[in-house]
């Protein structure tokens, strides 16, 4: 259990373009069933509480005919897939972070695109980052990995995660999951207050 006073949650793309909701966008299996599990977390007494949100142009280099030709468009900026998914309490976010928005830089952790992020919580006295959201091994990993390696501890909550492997891209759950564990990011289950 982490020390709430120094400790910090922090919920990654729980948007409606990586559920079922959006099955034209990119849907992850398990997104939608994810928000309980979030908001138990959010209920809890953290120091504070962020939250990404992928915010891309139409034309952004990952899209299917663009650049990379990776995944279908998705969480266009200011479109329904964008929007939080319901019933999240998003009223407990300090801040949203959207990423994603510059069509020629891929943005698949909120650090690569808000590197003042780990300055914020550094001066702010949180040790400890747990992660949640949207996918596990994508965007979640991704910003673990950040900032783990900038010297926090890092709680990945698996229930309240939702992965899917994308070989075009070569992103695999178990393979990210394997990395996380060797950089020492602590992957657990729903995290409950004392």
């Amino acid at each position: 259990m982490p020390d709430f006073t120094t400790s910090t949650l922090l919920v990654v793309d729980a948007q409606e373009g990586f559920t079922a909701l959006r099955p034209a966008e990119l849907p992850v299996p398990g997104g939608v069933e994810i928000v309980p599990a979030i908001n138990r977390l959010l209920a809890l007494p953290w120091r504070r509480i962020d939250a990404s949100q992928d915010w891309h142009p139409t034309d952004h280099r990952s899209f299917l005919g663009q650049r990379d030709d990776l995944y279908p468009p998705h969480c266009v900026m200011g479109t329904p897939g964008a929007e939080f998914l319901p019933g999240l309490d998003t009223r407990r976010f300090h801040a949203i972070w959207r990423k994603g928005f510059d069509r020629d830089f891929e943005a698949y952790a909120l650090t690569a695109q808000h590197p003042g992020y780990v300055a914020l919580l550094k001066a702010g006295g949180i040790e400890t980052v747990a992660v949640c959201g949207i996918a596990t091994n994508i965007c979640c990993f991704f910003v673990a990995r950040d900032l783990r390696q900038a010297g926090f501890r890092v709680l990945m909550v698996e229930d309240a995660c939702a992965g899917i492997d994308v070989p075009a891209a070569g992103l695999y759950q178990s393979r990210a999951r394997a990395e996380g564990v060797a950089l020492g990011i602590e992957y657990v289950e729903s995290l409950r207050g004392s």
